[in-house]
């Protein structure tokens, strides 16, 4: 009697919090903050790849909290609709020091797709410095 009892309440329960528990991990660490204040939160997201070269591809999302700067990405990709967030795929030398951006992508806050460069190798290299949220991302990896 005790063994249904445990079957049937309490091995449900312990595979339902496991289950909840895998969920909730998962989505805490799809992207990692390295800087948020009351303009605009950076994070990246952990599965970094890295080809034959050493060079790593990281994207990095930048969520833009005033209307100027959503306003501002807007007029930049000739839509009148706010960009709230961007999601951009930076290829980065095997010391992050270098950088490259290869797309772009930019949300409204509903999440809608608004703007997408697609994958493109023809930009130049340049040095990381944290004067934008891909450069931020590389000195924060470059650590």
């Amino acid at each position: 009697m005790k063994n249904s009892w445990f079957k049937f309440t309490i091995l449900p329960l312990f595979m339902l919090c496991n289950i909840a528990y895998c969920q909730v991990k998962t989505n805490a660490t799809e992207w990692i903050t390295v800087s948020e204040d009351e303009t605009v939160t950076i994070s990246y997201n952990p599965n970094i790849t890295t080809n034959k070269d050493g060079n790593h591809f990281v994207w990095v999302k930048a969520v833009y909290h005033t209307p100027e700067w959503q306003n501002y990405f807007s007029r930049m990709i000739g839509r009148k609709t706010p960009v709230v967030t961007t999601r951009t795929k930076a290829e980065y030398d095997e010391i992050y020091s270098l950088v490259r951006v290869r797309q772009v992508i930019c949300y409204s806050k509903a999440g809608k797709k608004l703007y997408d460069t697609g994958d493109d190798r023809s930009a130049g290299w340049g040095y990381v410095n944290a004067s934008d949220p891909v450069g931020i991302v590389g000195e924060y990896l470059g650590r």
